[in-house]
């Protein structure tokens, strides 16, 4: 794979870009979570017109490597064994293993119980531990939706499907065709506040599928400090506040 080496305007750091030739019209630039840069371009672009352009987009590129860089961990559970913690609606849950015949996972206190018969396999107790954790998300996000539904509901807007599934980049997002909201799988890690905001960000776009000026405005009439919730969302949340 080509590369081009490019200066990073605050850290002074090098980033290797990884140059993707191919048969396009237009370049299109993408930053990636494990701080891959790839910019894919038409293949009779020259190098010093690709050095250029990333220069000019360095800035662009540096705050999204340090975005995803500030996530890193956050959603993910690399290990779970006793004594380890996860961020649970914005509480340090404490995880306790035991090995038992009879496998189930619950909640008492701050204490997550995860009885299972083989608690050195970490894929097993791994795979317990998400089914039980993605339960407790779509009950608490199917909550929160009826909870703000009203507020759509009176446009004539259905009850949308809930759903939930990991995603790297977003913390919700909303199909209106399929009338389905798909929430991050570990969004229950925030607290409420922060939850409610991504909730009624998604069911606003029931009447405004884009981010135009009127969507906002109609966020910002129900929860005057969206902009606040979210920028604890991303930026305090995930270091574990």
């Amino acid at each position: 794979m080509e590369t081009v080496n490019i200066i990073l305007p605050e850290s002074k750091s090098s980033v290797t870009v990884e140059l993707d030739r191919k048969k396009m019209k237009t370049c299109r630039l993408k930053v990636y979570p494990e701080q891959k840069v790839v910019l894919s371009l038409p293949r009779h672009v020259s190098d010093e017109w690709a050095k250029s352009f990333l220069t000019e987009k360095s800035k662009w590129i540096e705050l999204k490597l340090q975005s995803f860089k500030r996530t890193v961990g956050y959603a993910a559970t690399t290990d779970i064994k006793s004594g380890y913690s996860i961020k649970m609606l914005g509480e340090d849950m404490i995880f306790v293993l035991t090995q038992c015949e009879k496998e189930c996972v619950y909640s008492e206190g701050k204490t997550i119980h995860i009885c299972c018969r083989m608690p050195d396999s970490q894929d097993h107790v791994k795979r317990l531990f998400e089914n039980w954790w993605r339960k407790q998300a779509k009950s608490i996000l199917e909550d929160r939706v009826r909870c703000w539904y009203p507020i759509i509901e009176k446009y004539g807007v259905e009850m949308p499907i809930i759903s939930v599934r990991k995603m790297k980049t977003l913390w919700g997002s909303c199909s209106v065709t399929r009338h389905v909201v798909t929430f991050n799988f570990y969004l229950i890690k925030a607290r409420m506040p922060y939850i409610d905001y991504v909730v009624l960000h998604e069911l606003v776009h029931f009447l405004y599928p884009n981010h135009s000026k009127h969507f906002y405005a109609f966020l910002s009439n129900y929860m005057p400090d969206w902009k606040e919730r979210k920028l604890v969302l991303d930026h305090d949340v995930v270091h574990g506040v």
